[in-house]
């Protein structure tokens, strides 16, 4: 009995505690001098325990940050800058500071970080003022049940279509409470998420909503403070609960229920009660009443899409989802029809590229089998842009076909996407559209002209030169021994190579950019992989490879029967129908 008591004391002090660090935050606001991809860090240090309690990203579009820090007395502060540039391929760091803070309970203070003039020394670079917000902000905070293991909750906002994070709060193990605030300039959707699921909800400038979530599933949500609109909201998720079971939800994106019986049930008894539900759920918001026509014409329409491709999956590694639909129902093919978004509110919603994207494939399933199968990537691209009547809906589904589509070199490139440069107005989709097609049109300048122009040693020394094979189609791979992917490809080109076995027209030709002093590597790997045709050293690409300004292999490349480029970049051998149709384009052709 006297344990039991000292346990019941213990478990109140814990639970006091933390309602004195949810009572007690300091809310930080700020904002860069510079338009930059930044990530900015809380750090809290407690008796020599340093973690990061939050993390802010900006971006060039969104230079402001904010911050809701549960406050402890024993606890020091810092705020850690990291600023991003891009590089060849991705974001890398360019510089960074770390500034100590000091605050005290339940104050508000303004942040401005100037990375021009970073010191940590002397403390430049970093202006704190205490007093209330320069800006709008909403506040979002609550508590997590189910949530053993501490981790990150996410605030993402929605940019065109899809939702990016834009703040993490970071829980320890055991840790319960969280505290997320938002810049919010327009009302609008947001997410709260972790990496098993995401919850929408809805801000408004100065929004203080508060609520009790179950941090397994996301699903049950008990607001202590909340609005109308997110009232409605999760009435609508818990709604749809019972079909969203089945492939929809994020948590089981990967580990799909494969009973499309109970699925195709449940989404049929779900229909009448979404009726119903939409003529009752009105707000004194308008703009939100309209806005939420759309997420319900949305979820109704995912709550099909990603389960029929989930119960069409395959088991891998993980489950994967099929990537095409086939044979959909008369009925489902019915409720999309009738659910079809034709609004740019629907940009509004983070899942809104992924429902163009859907959408689009959804209609190619209506086609015959024959005349789907038909369908080059152009005449593909060109129906499904068809499908939707938004001239400003069409530009982001330009943007994700140029994502989906497997574009090889500038010929396809030009075959697939220029008929639609029209579209590519926004700048997001003009960025995307100009960034693969810069990728390619360096290419050109290789494009019909001579491939005499190199020679290079064999297995036994000899000197050879394309010269030697005029009159024939030459297939090149050019590889190394220290490529892991151009090993991946051998198997496939092997394949390729006896689809032409006893066609003395076609000559295939291997090029390994490996050092001349690593040849018995060379040699050795050409035995024990059975590499067959002619086989050419280019000692680490002085005579091929700069030339032909080859900077990533596997590569392949093809010669025609007048001794002249082709194609500097033909598709991996793994597409094995399509890179067979390059090579017997050119078999056809005279000289």
């Amino acid at each position: 009995m006297q344990y039991k008591k000292v346990f019941l004391l213990v478990c109140c002090f814990l639970w006091a505690t933390v309602q004195t660090f949810a009572q007690e935050k300091v809310n930080i606001i700020g904002q860069l001098t510079v338009r930059k991809h930044a990530e900015i860090s809380i750090v809290s240090n407690v008796a020599g325990s340093r973690r990061v309690i939050a993390t802010y990203f900006t971006n060039p579009n969104n230079e402001k940050f904010s911050f809701s820090i549960p406050f402890r007395a024993d606890a020091t502060y810092q705020i850690k800058v990291v600023i991003m540039k891009m590089g060849h391929l991705r974001l890398e760091v360019d510089r960074g500071a770390t500034f100590p803070l000091q605050f005290q309970a339940k104050q508000n203070i303004n942040v401005v970080l100037n990375p021009s003039n970073f010191d940590e020394k002397t403390g430049k670079g970093i202006e704190v003022e205490r007093k209330p917000s320069r800006y709008s902000t909403a506040l979002l905070n609550g508590t997590l049940t189910n949530w053993k293991y501490g981790g990150d909750l996410n605030i993402e906002r929605v940019v065109e279509g899809r939702s990016e994070k834009i703040e993490t709060f970071s829980t320890e193990k055991g840790g319960t409470y969280f505290s997320l605030l938002v810049p919010v300039q327009e009302e609008g959707f947001y997410y709260l998420s972790n990496s098993r699921w995401k919850k929408r909800i809805y801000l408004r400038p100065n929004d203080q909503v508060s609520l009790n979530i179950d941090g397994t599933s996301g699903v049950k949500a008990d607001w202590t403070e909340t609005t109308p609109e997110n009232r409605v909201l999760d009435n609508w998720a818990q709604l749809i609960e019972p079909a969203s079971h089945y492939g929809y939800k994020l948590e089981q994106k990967y580990s799909a229920i494969l009973d499309s019986a109970a699925f195709s049930l449940a989404y049929q008894t779900l229909q009448p009660k979404i009726t119903v539900f939409l003529k009752d759920a009105q707000t004194a918001n308008v703009k939100f009443n309209q806005s939420f026509k759309t997420v319900a014409q949305l979820d109704n329409s995912l709550l099909i899409m990603r389960s029929l491709l989930n119960l069409a999956g395959k088991k891998h590694l993980f489950w994967l989802p099929a990537k095409e639909f086939s044979n959909v129902p008369a009925y489902y093919s019915q409720v999309l029809h009738q659910n079809k978004i034709s609004s740019a509110n629907l940009l509004l919603l983070g899942e809104g590229s992924e429902y163009l994207n859907l959408y689009a494939k959804f209609s190619l399933s209506e086609l015959s089998e024959p005349k789907r199968q038909s369908l080059g990537d152009e005449e593909k691209l060109q129906y499904m842009m068809n499908t939707v009547s938004n001239e400003t809906l069409k530009s982001f589904l330009l943007k994700s076909q140029l994502e989906e589509f497997s574009i090889n070199n500038y010929s396809e490139f030009k075959q697939v996407f220029l008929p639609f440069a029209k579209y590519a107005k926004p700048e997001s989709v003009k960025l995307k559209y100009n960034n693969i097609l810069e990728q390619f049109a360096p290419d050109t300048a290789f494009i019909g002209k001579s491939a005499a122009d190199f020679i290079l040693p064999d297995v036994n020394g000899k000197m050879v030169s394309m010269k030697d094979f005029k009159g024939k189609v030459i297939f090149i791979d050019v590889w190394a021994t220290w490529c892991g992917p151009c090993k991946a490809q051998m198997p496939f080109l092997k394949e390729v190579e006896q689809s032409y076995q006893g066609n003395n027209n076609v000559v295939f030709v291997g090029i390994s950019l490996d050092a001349d002093k690593d040849k018995q590597k060379w040699l050795g790997m050409i035995k024990e992989k059975e590499l067959e045709g002619v086989q050419l050293l280019d000692n680490i690409g002085k005579s091929f490879g700069r030339k032909y300004k080859i900077g990533a292999i596997p590569r392949f490349l093809l010669i025609d029967k007048k001794g002249n480029w082709v194609e500097v970049r033909c598709p991996l051998p793994e597409d094995k129908n399509r890179l067979k149709a390059y090579i017997d384009r050119e078999l056809k052709k005279g000289i």
